[in-house]
């Protein structure tokens, strides 16, 4: 069975790398001959500081499903036109926002340096802050504010991309239009029903709907519809994926979906 992570607000939270109980967990579910992935938000080159090195070769489907990495080496992506990147970056700038905007590798920014959000971004170093004239291959916008977000949001929805608003962060992103974390997987060979996820947001929802079995980490209304089962936020909540990770891994098969966002036992 294909195990498929989200990694923030999964397992990985307040944007730490994930925990060596979860890393070894999953290990020993790949050691079993089970084939786990993420899926993430992240662009791939941010998914690495946060996974331990025996994943980093792994599935990596980054930036909502824009881009992905196997055996350290990009399969597959999914730039947004160069015409529609033009058209955001311009509105963004009407609208004062600051941003991020990420290639297959390299990234650019109008935010100061000391902004908080830069914390997370290429750690590693594994890649260059370029001038907008050198991204060439538009994967991924972020907006990270703007004094009229709204405003902004609702001329952003006009246009033909992909556009997600992550709630926990209050931040919201572009991508190609009909990409998503669920295409990356066909895309791959996964097909509906072959994989077991864990999320906990909107951008989650395509794979949920699809898969064989979901956990839903948290309570995001929109997803718990879609979930087979949810795990809350809270002290033991490592515990309790770990507890499902075996239970679904190692115990009697892959139980039939109910998507009723029941609490996991």
């Amino acid at each position: 069975m294909h195990f498929i992570f989200d990694i923030d607000g999964t397992i990985s939270f307040k944007g730490q790398p994930v925990s060596a109980p979860i890393m070894d967990c999953l290990a020993r579910i790949q050691e079993a001959g089970h084939v786990v992935g993420f899926a993430s938000a992240r662009p791939c080159r941010d998914m690495l500081p946060v996974l331990d090195e025996r994943f980093h070769n792994n599935l990596l489907i980054g930036a909502n499903g824009a881009i992905t990495y196997f055996e350290g080496e990009r399969l597959a992506s999914s730039p947004l036109p160069q015409i529609t990147s033009d058209t955001i970056i311009s509105l963004l700038e009407q609208y004062e926002a600051s941003y991020l905007v990420d290639d297959e590798w390299n990234y650019a920014h109008n935010l100061e340096d000391s902004h908080p959000f830069l914390f997370n971004v290429d750690p590693l170093r594994l890649a260059a802050h370029v001038p907008m004239n050198e991204i060439h291959s538009t994967i991924k916008i972020l907006v990270l504010g703007s004094n009229r977000l709204e405003e902004l949001t609702e001329k952003l929805k006009s246009l033909n991309t992909t556009l997600h608003y992550h709630s926990a962060e209050g931040i919201l992103d572009m991508t190609n239009v009909g990409v998503n974390k669920m295409a990356a997987l066909r895309s791959f060979g996964i097909n509906p029903g072959q994989f077991v996820c864990f999320g906990n947001d909107m951008n989650d929802i395509p794979m949920f709907e699809q898969a064989g079995y979901a956990v839903a980490i948290g309570s995001f209304d929109k997803l718990l519809p879609h979930a087979s089962c949810s795990i809350p936020v809270g002290g033991d909540t490592e515990d309790r994926i770990i507890a499902k990770l075996e239970e679904l891994a190692f115990g009697n098969g892959i139980p039939l979906r109910v998507q009723q966002g029941i609490a996991c036992d």
